[in-house]
C-alpha cells in the first residue's frame, strides 16, 4: 500500500499489477458530492489498456467497484450517485492476467524496471509480475480518485486537460514515432503538457507549501515519469529576466492578469490566477523485445534477456489522464482545505468563540453537530483498519522469511525497540495508552505468523 497525505484528502493505493485486484481508498471528500459514473468510466477508458493497435494488447475493462463511500442520489439515474461523507473505497479485478511470461526471468532483473531496487529492499520477497506494485498498472486506482476529483472540481469551474506534447522529440507526429518503436521491437517516451484552468489566485504557499513540489509530488507517483517542469522551465534559463517576468495588467473586468505566463500560474509557491502550465518527462516503456545484458541474483553471472510478454511500445497516450488524475488530487485537496480554513476565518469575524485545536470548530464544524464529528471518526477508524490489515499482509512475508531461515516467531529485542520508539514519539498523555494499543497489535502479528509457520 502507498499511502499520498494532503491537507484534507488522504489517498491510499493497494494491490499488484497480477494480483487479484488493484484498488484505492479515498477519505476527506465532503459528503453530497455529485459523482456520475458514466463520466468516471469514460476518464477511465483514457488510460485502460487494449484499446489501440499502439498499447499493450492486455485488455482490462477497468470498472471499479465501489465498497464504501458512494450512495444513491436524488436523481433517478441510477448512475448519479452522491458521497455520503465517509472513507471512498474502490477495486478493480485484474481479468488478464498472464504471470506465465515472467517466470523465465525470475531471477534475472529487467534494465530499467525496479526489479533489482525492489529485490534489494523487501529481499526477494516482492511480487515482480508485471512490474507488481510498480507497475503503470497501478495508475488506474489512481484515474480513480483523480476522475472523482475532476468532478468536484469542474462543479467549481476548475479544469484540468493534458494532452500529448510530442513523443521521441516528435512533436508534428508524435504517432508515428511509435509505429517506428513497434517495428524495431524498441519503444519511445515524450512530453505529456498540462494546464489547469479556473483556479483563483491565492492558493498554495511558501517553501515547502508550494503548489509546484506539492503536484510534483503526486505527478512523480506514476511511475514512467522522470522530469516536470512550470511554465517556461529549463527555458527560463536561457532568457533574461525582462523577457521571464510576466508584466501585469488589468482586464475588462479589473481582474489582475499577465501578459505572458512563464512563470506557468505560479509564483511564490501560490497561484497568480493565470491557466497552471506545466510539462512531463515520461521515460520509454522498459519492457522491451530486444536483447539486453543483465545479472542473476545470488550469483557473479551476467546474462542476456529479451523481455516477452504484452507491454506497451509507448505508454505516453494512456499517462495523459494519469496526469490529469494527479494534478486534479492535489487541487482539490487545496481547495477543500481552504474552503475549511474559509469557514472557520468566517466564524472568527462574526465574533464566534474559537476553540481548541482539537474542537470541532477547528475543522469547520459546528460543535453541535454529532454526526459531522462522528462521520469523520469514522473515516478515521476505516483508515486505521486498512493499516492494520496491511500490517498483517506484510507480516505474512516476515513470516515467509522466517521460515526460510528457521527463526523464531519471538524477537523480544524487536519488540522492546519498537515500543520504546513509540514511547518517544508519542504525546506524554497518550504514551501508555499507545503502548497497550502496540501491545495488542504485536500479539495479534506473531499470532498471524504462527498460521504460515505450520
Amino acid at each position: 500500500m502507498s499511502i499520498y497525505k494532503g491537507q484534507t484528502l488522504t489517498l491510499s493505493i493497494f494491490g499488484t499489477s497480477h494480483g487479484q485486484s488493484i484498488g484505492m481508498t479515498l477519505s476527506g471528500i465532503p459528503s453530497e458530492a455529485n459523482i456520475n459514473l458514466d463520466v468516471l468510466q469514460e476518464f477511465m477508458a483514457r488510460r485502460a489498456p487494449g484499446n489501440s493497435p499502439l498499447s499493450t494488447s492486455r485488455k482490462e475493462p477497468d470498472i471499479p467497484k465501489f465498497v464504501s463511500g458512494l450512495k444513491s442520489g436524488s436523481s433517478r439515474n441510477s448512475r448519479n450517485l452522491t458521497t455520503d461523507g465517509s472513507e471512498i473505497k474502490a477495486i478493480i479485478y485484474n481479468r488478464d492476467v498472464k504471470s506465465s511470461d515472467y517466470s523465465k526471468i525470475a531471477n534475472t532483473p529487467r534494465p530499467g524496471h525496479a526489479d533489482y531496487t525492489a529485490h534489494v529492499k523487501y529481499g526477494g520477497l516482492e511480487d515482480s509480475r508485471g512490474g507488481g506494485a510498480f507497475s503503470g498498472r497501478m495508475t488506474a486506482p489512481l484515474c480513480i480518485a483523480g476522475g472523482i476529483c475532476k468532478q468536484l472540481l469542474a462543479e467549481r469551474g476548475i479544469y484540468i486537460h493534458a494532452s500529448i506534447h510530442d513523443i521521441h522529440g516528435n512533436a508534428e507526429d508524435p504517432l508515428s514515432e511509435i509505429k517506428k518503436a513497434q517495428v524495431l521491437r524498441d519503444s519511445v517516451g515524450g512530453t505529456i503538457s498540462c494546464t489547469i484552468s479556473g483556479l483563483d489566485a491565492g492558493y498554495g504557499g511558501p517553501l515547502f507549501e508550494g503548489l509546484e513540489g506539492r503536484i510534483a509530488e503526486i505527478v512523480y507517483a506514476i511511475p514512467a515519469v522522470k522530469g516536470i517542469e512550470f511554465g517556461a522551465g529549463f527555458e527560463s534559463t536561457r532568457m533574461y529576466g525582462s523577457e521571464n517576468n510576466d508584466e501585469f495588467y488589468y482586464d475588462e473586468n479589473d481582474t489582475v492578469c499577465t501578459r505572458t505566463n512563464n512563470c506557468g500560474g505560479i509564483l511564490g509557491g501560490i497561484s497568480d490566477g493565470m491557466d497552471i502550465e506545466f510539462r512531463v518527462a515520461i521515460k520509454p516503456t522498459p519492457s522491451i523485445a530486444r536483447s539486453q545484458r543483465t545479472i542473476v541474483y545470488d550469483s557473479t553471472e551476467e546474462a542476456v534477456i529479451e523481455v516477452q510478454g504484452r507491454h506497451d511500445p509507448c505508454i505516453v497516450p494512456r499517462a495523459v489522464p494519469c496526469v490529469e488524475a494527479a494534478a486534479a488530487v492535489v487541487i482539490a485537496d487545496l481547495v477543500l482545505t481552504e474552503k475549511a480554513v474559509s469557514s472557520a476565518a468566517s466564524k472568527k469575524s462574526k465574533g464566534l468563540t474559537t476553540a481548541s485545536p482539537t474542537s470541532a470548530s477547528s475543522f469547520g464544524l459546528a460543535s453541535d453537530d454529532l454526526s459531522h464529528l462522528r462521520s469523520s471518526i469514522d473515516e478515521i477508524d476505516l483508515q486505521l483498519l486498512n493499516l492494520i490489515e496491511r500490517r498483517l499482509q506484510i507480516a505474512e512475508s516476515v513470516a515467509a522469511y522466517k521460515k526460510e531461515n528457521n527463526l523464531g516467531i519471538i524477537d523480544s529485542n524487536r519488540e522492546a525497540s519498537l515500543l520504546k520508539r513509540i514511547q518517544f514519539l508519542s504525546i506524554d498523555d497518550l504514551a501508555d495508552l499507545n503502548e497497550e494499543i502496540f501491545k495488542a497489535i504485536i500479539r495479534a502479528s506473531c499470532k498471524h505468523q504462527e498460521k504460515f509457520l505450520k
